[in-house]
């Protein structure tokens, strides 16, 4: 019987860990949990209660807190969820029969129906099904029996004095004396004891206070010799006091020194930076075509591979970054990459802080021949395109550049290089606001951004005309001899700001191809949330920690790069090519989508499909759903919500290859609150 119990008490365990406490259950779960638990072979409909609790209410009623009794064992059912006993709460008329705690009751278990419950969330706490009042009774005096002494007692009594009812009053009588006998028993018992403790406390209360006596004379010494010992520590304090005002003192003294030194670094930085402008302004050589440091001229043939010659460009990566830049990173992590690269989308990095963000941005170009990188720290004051671009200057005809954009200006000067450049916590400000014309201006066959009006270039052109000479390759540059006419030198940089208004800084600047956006980002609360716009023109990468880092390590010393990867930016960065598979795979999901606020558009779709041409994996299409898919969904939960989600999540499966990172990321987001979102 024990056993049975058991597996009674097992299965209510197995069935809540199913469905969950039931604050949080359905219409649906109420009703599994009926159907399944009060099943007539397991619990059954009617229900065996323990009294526990027993109030009388101002309308004429009364309340009963019953446990509900394993009909095998009589004990308590215990709620896996929170370590407590299944109760239930009831109401009875006050004028009809009445009942004390321990009183053993049976009743009606019903399905617990939430539209019929004056206040659900309330009703909810109190159990799991609805008890029928009218349907309250008595418990036979065998039941009661059994649930008061146990199954094996009750049987030894029905064996050898007949049938339990007719020996009721006798068993009662009989208990009832034993009781009384017992309860006197154990008062001469307590008594003797509470004397002995009574005489025991006293000796231990004169002992304690002979105690408390010598420990408070020893207190009275030790304080009177800690008082004459902080007297001397006050005048030693007072001491040092004054010595800190010194110290203080002095040290205001050499932080005014130290800011009046700055403010000295600072003039003389402003000097050098106002030669090194007016000796740029007067070199008089054509912007595009200044000679820079190329280290990369110094690479010879020999230590360069090709990347179109390698059998699994992948591991060459690996090995590469990990032999030259000591970084380890998962397959998965430089196929995302590389395929995001090759596409030209805007490639976000998220994940832990340490996770190699900024550093696969930064150190990708180091394993490139020619490549560059460079990183833009995104200002949370960040407000509109002028921010990451500059700004024109009327007065002076002069263009204000910034860094980003003078990056764009030399990789248009060295078209066969690859140039990345990396906004490092791109969130930290709103995206679209200073990034959203370049996603804008990429999607069309010759991007470009406008930095000004084209009246002003056109001006400018007017005033270096008389200034102009053309070489033999057909470039206009500025005639020294004719600038040395020039009398003033505020005219002389006018000049010079018109001539780079000219050929460095257009008003309608085109944006060179071999240029990759890349956007670090964390997701926390002091950073902004991507919109939808950003999101549809990106592939999102989540960096995590190696699960086996030390594997990891082992493998890639098998594969292990030193020499720079040289690279055809036309060859091998760019795709024509779209995978028609992967396309109509992600189209099939947007009726699930649409239920979801994540609808494919025509645009994302042609993205899933270039992507798909770039990518030699079995697990292309896994990667297409977290880096295209996943991220677009930010949408109420709700049970259709959620239904949709695990419909995708399903289709999934039966569709491709889905790796566990992808389910794992699917239920992480079922179960999220409110809001369904991949960013969490």
């Amino acid at each position: 019987m024990e056993s049975n119990a058991g597996k009674l008490q097992d299965y209510l365990n197995s069935l809540l860990n199913e469905l969950g406490a039931p604050i949080n259950w359905t219409q649906e779960d109420a009703h599994q949990f009926y159907v399944r638990f009060c099943d007539p072979q397991l619990l059954g409909s009617r229900l065996i209660l323990e009294v526990r609790y027993v109030k009388e209410l101002q309308n004429d009623n009364v309340l009963l807190i019953a446990e509900v009794l394993n009909p095998d064992t009589f004990t308590p059912f215990v709620l896996p969820f929170n370590g407590d006993k299944w109760t239930v709460a009831l109401t009875v008329p006050n004028n009809g029969a009445k009942y004390k705690k321990g009183d053993i009751l049976t009743a009606v278990a019903e399905e617990l129906k939430f539209n019929k419950l004056s206040d659900e969330k309330e009703n909810r706490k109190l159990g799991m099904v609805f008890i029928n009042a009218n349907s309250i009774r008595r418990a036979s005096f065998q039941t009661s029996l059994l649930a008061r002494f146990g199954e094996r007692i009750v049987q030894k009594l029905a064996e050898q004095l007949g049938p339990l009812e007719k020996i009721a009053p006798l068993i009662v009588s009989q208990i009832e004396s034993q009781i009384e006998n017992d309860i006197l028993r154990l008062e001469a018992k307590l008594n003797k004891q509470e004397n002995e403790l009574r005489a025991n406390f006293r000796e231990q209360e004169i002992k304690l206070q002979e105690e408390y006596r010598q420990k408070e004379e020893m207190f009275n010494k030790e304080k009177s010799k800690i008082d004459r010992q902080l007297k001397k520590l006050e005048g030693q304090k007072k001491l040092i006091s004054d010595e800190e005002s010194l110290l203080d003192m002095r040290k205001r003294e050499l932080e005014e020194q130290k800011e009046a030194l700055n403010k000295e670094a600072q003039k003389l930085e402003g000097y050098k930076k106002s030669l090194k402008s007016q000796f740029e302004r007067f070199r008089l050589v054509h912007p595009l075509l200044e000679n820079e440091d190329d280290e990369d001229n110094t690479i010879s043939n020999d230590q360069t591979i090709h990347w179109s010659d390698q059998e699994d460009i992948i591991a060459t990566i690996q090995g590469a970054l990990h032999e030259q830049c000591d970084l380890q990173y998962e397959r998965d992590v430089i196929e995302c990459f590389v395929g995001a690269l090759k596409t030209n989308q805007l490639i976000i990095l998220h994940g832990p802080s340490g996770t190699g963000k900024s550093s696969l941005a930064r150190n990708f170009s180091k394993i490139i021949k020619g490549a560059k990188t460079y990183t833009i720290r995104v200002q949370s004051s960040w407000t509109d395109k002028q921010d990451i671009l500059g700004f024109f200057n009327p007065i002076d005809y002069q263009y204000v550049s910034t860094e980003f954009l003078d990056a764009l200006v030399e990789a248009k000067k060295n078209p066969q290089s690859l140039y990345l450049i990396c906004l490092d916590e791109m969130n930290l400000s709103h995206v679209e606001y200073y990034f959203a014309e370049f996603l804008s201006a990429m999607e069309e066959e010759n991007p470009k951004i406008t930095l000004y009006s084209k009246h002003f270039q056109k001006l400018a052109y007017e005033m270096i005309k008389p200034y102009i000479t053309v070489d033999e390759n057909g470039l206009e540059f500025l005639d020294e001899e004719k600038c040395k006419q020039i009398q003033s030198d505020s005219e002389r940089w006018k000049v010079q700001n018109c001539f780079d208004l000219r050929y460095r800084y257009p008003a309608e600047f085109e944006i060179p191809r071999n240029v990759r956006f890349i956007g670090t980002m964390n997701m926390d609360h002091t950073v902004k949330g991507l919109s939808p716009k950003i999101i549809d023109r990106s592939f999102v990468i989540e960096l995590r920690y190696p699960e086996d880092e030390e594997g990891l390590i082992e493998e890639l010393e098998k594969i292990k790069v030193s020499k720079l990867i040289s690279v055809d930016l036309e060859k091998d960065l760019t795709v024509t090519v779209m995978d028609e598979d992967c396309r109509q795979k992600a189209k099939e999901l947007n009726p699930l989508l649409d239920q979801l606020g994540a609808r494919l558009n025509r645009r994302a779709l042609d993205q899933i499909g270039y992507y798909g041409s770039t990518v030699n994996s079995h697990l292309k299409f896994d990667q297409i759903i977290r880096g295209k898919i996943l991220p677009r969904i930010q949408v109420s939960r709700s049970e259709e919500t959620v239904q949709a989600l695990e419909q995708l999540l399903q289709k999934l499966k039966h569709q491709s290859d889905i790796s566990l990172l992808t389910q794992m990321k699917i239920e992480e987001m079922l179960s999220q609150g409110r809001t369904i979102t991949y960013w969490r």
